[in-house]
Order: C-alpha cells, then structure tokens, then sequence
C-alpha cells in the first residue's frame, strides 16, 4: 500500500518526455499550425472547415474561430505576435488575421491573392516580408507586410521546382529555403535579390522543413522516401539521411536546438531526431494523420494537427534539470519482507521502469491514528545527466 499523501500523480513529470497530455478538438481536417511569439495560442487551420482555430495553450481549449478563405494550409505569424497569415489553397489568397481581435484583416486588396494553390507560410525575421509557396504555379510570391501588397515585377514570383510546399527562412533572414515535392529537391533564395542561388537534391517527395535556431542546418521531411535530409547551410551539402516512419510530412526544431520532431503521416507517430547525433531518440503515437507541428517558445510542449481526427494533440517534450528530484516514493512492506523485496507494481512508472526494486531502504513513520508507527520502504527518484530518471 501507499503512504498517504504520496500517490503517483504527484511524481514530478513521471511519465517523462513524449506523453500526450491532450487531445483539442478543433476543426475538419486541421493542417497548418503556428504559436504566437509569447506562447500563449496555437493557431490551427483547419482545411475543410475554411476556419482558422485559436488554442489557449494555458488551458488547451479553443477561444476562437475565425473564418477565411477556401481550404487553408500553411500560416505564420509575424516576430510581433500581432498577426497571423494563412495561406487559402483553393483561394490562391492569403488571409491576414489580426490576433488582437481575432478577426479576419479587411480592406483594399484582402485577401491578397497570390500564385496557384498558395501552401507554406514563412516571415522574415524582421517582419517585413512573407514568403508563400504556390504548389501549383511552381513558384513563391513575396507579400510586403507594410501594406499587404504583393511584390511585382521581373524576376516575381520567384521560380522554384515543381510542387513547392514547405518554406523556412534562416534567423539571420539571409535565405529562405523551399522543398519541391515534385522535383525531390530544395530550392535556396537569397532574400537579398530574391533569386535562387542553390538547389539540393534530397530524398523522395520532399514536403517540410525547418532549419535550426543557429541556423547550420536544415532538416527536409522526404514524404515517400520515409527519411529525413539534412543540408549543412554554410555548402547547402546534404550531411545526413535519418530514417524515420512512414510518410514523413513536416519538421519542427525545438527552441534549444537539441531535436527536430517530424510528422509520420502514415505512421500516425511523430519522430523525434537528436541533433548532435542524427539518431532517432523516440518515436511517439499520436494519432491517425499528424501532418505539422509547432514547438512552444519555452520548449515544453509540441502541438501537432492530427488530419484525419480532427484534432490537435499537445505532446510534453520538456525534461527537468539533471539532479531534479521527484516526491518520494514509500511504501508499506508485506509480513516479513525487506524493502525492494517486492516492492509494489504501482512504484514501476514509465523512466524507472527496470528499477522496481532497487534504491529502498527503512525509515520509522509515526502514523496520525493515536500515535502508533511501523517500518515503511521510501526512496527519492532523481533525474540524471543522462536525460533518464533513476532512483538506484
């Protein structure tokens, strides 16, 4: 039996890195998804709603939902949290919402239209452009966020490979990356003159990236090759090829730039890549279609959009410090057993799962029923350097 007042909820982040600790209904088909800049909402949109969903992530509920344009995919939101912008496949427009009020932007030219089939959404880091992909033309238009107008003339929009869809741009804002789901490679513009000065063969149906907060790296979810490529930014070589679950669609990097998290489609999993080493370190069953993830700014929680159910599900990735303890465990042995002889199966939580009997030792408790006491097995579980719990 258990101590009074020690039960297992009480185990500081027992059940570790990789547990979905919700499910937020939000709408049909939910695709895109960005975090505002202070962490406080995830925006979701939602394909065959025409909807945007707005997520607290204090109380993972949904406090909005605002109407756009005809199938959205892609959406990015400005370094200024003060808006966000949707790409409207069916609409070649991108819709602007302003996050203050959760309304749809209105006026002269809005939504802007941009090429056929509008899907990847990315923002300069100044906030002064906005990049989308158009799948069907082949090719990225550049909206000028001063007036939400659509930068024109030669060389606009910019020619990429066949079937662009994810976008990222490097922190420094020098370059902005494109994978080519028709042409299995990666196109890279110099936002500078807008050109394309680079293009990287990767794996098969290349459909999302993100590149690293140092910007040395850009990791390319290859759809049908089952991989993910990684381009070394400084040469844009491909440096490694990571093996992940099955229809790989889109990356997300953590703020610390220790993991990327990629979408398995098929898989229904998201699978989480060390970044020193290029291993996959987990891999984490979420649903039935996950097709694009955000990381909050502190780096505890991935939000990915599960397609095919209609929700979005928040994984916690965080860890504690390496030397961080959890309540003590404590139990009440049997008639003549020693502790750790058969400690209970309720002390076996996921992080000390090989350790149910190790790290017990005595102590004398006095209980509050008239003063008497009795002999309970305790230990203290502590997080290692490892990256593991361990109560040995």
């Amino acid at each position: 039996m258990a101590v009074a007042g020690l039960s297992i909820g009480q185990f500081v982040n027992a059940t570790a890195t990789g547990t979905v600790v919700a499910r937020v209904t939000v709408g049909t088909q939910p695709d895109g998804i960005a975090i505002t800049p202070n962490g406080n909402y995830a925006y979701v949109t939602n394909a065959s709603s025409g909807t945007v969903s707005v997520v607290s992530t204090s109380t993972n509920a949904v406090v909005a939902t605002i109407t756009v344009g005809n199938r959205p995919a892609g959406i990015a939101i400005t370094p200024n949290g003060l808006y966000a912008y949707v790409a409207n496949y069916n609409d070649d427009t991108v819709s602007v919402i302003s996050t203050a009020t959760n309304t749809v932007v209105t006026g002269a030219g809005l939504p802007i239209t941009v090429g056929d089939g509008p899907q990847g959404v990315s923002v300069t880091p100044s906030g002064s452009f906005v990049y989308v992909t158009n799948q069907l033309a082949g090719t990225v238009s550049v909206i000028q966020t001063s007036n939400n107008t659509v930068v024109s003339g030669a060389g606009y929009p910019i020619t990429v490979g066949t079937t662009p869809q994810g976008i990222a741009i490097t922190p420094s804002g020098s370059f902005a990356y494109v994978a080519n789901h028709g042409s299995n490679n990666v196109s890279v513009i110099n936002t500078s003159t807008n050109a394309v000065t680079s293009t990287v063969s990767v794996g098969a149906v290349p459909q999302g990236l993100a590149i690293t907060p140092n910007g040395s790296f850009v990791y390319v979810a290859n759809n049908t090759a089952g991989t993910v490529s990684v381009i070394q930014t400084y040469n844009n070589a491909v440096v490694a090829t990571v093996t992940v679950g099955t229809n790989p669609s889109f990356v997300a990097i953590t703020p610390d730039g220790g993991s990327a998290f990629v979408t398995d489609y098929t898989s229904g999993t998201v699978s989480v890549i060390s970044i020193a080493t290029n291993t996959v370190t987990a891999t984490i069953p979420v649903g039935s279609g996950p097709e694009r993830g955000a990381i909050t700014p502190n780096g505890l929680y991935a939000y990915v959009t599960d397609y095919n159910s209609g929700i979005v599900a928040v994984i916690y990735i965080g860890a504690p410090d390496p030397g961080v303890t959890a309540p003590m465990q404590a139990y009440v042995p049997g008639a003549g057993e020693t502790c750790g002889q058969n400690a209970p199966a309720w002390v076996n939580w996921p992080g000390i799962a090989t350790q149910q009997n190790q790290g017990w030792s005595s102590s004398w408790q006095q209980w509050p029923n008239g003063g008497t006491g009795g002999m309970v097995c305790v230990r203290q579980p502590y997080y290692t350097t490892s990256g593991t719990w361990s109560a040995g």
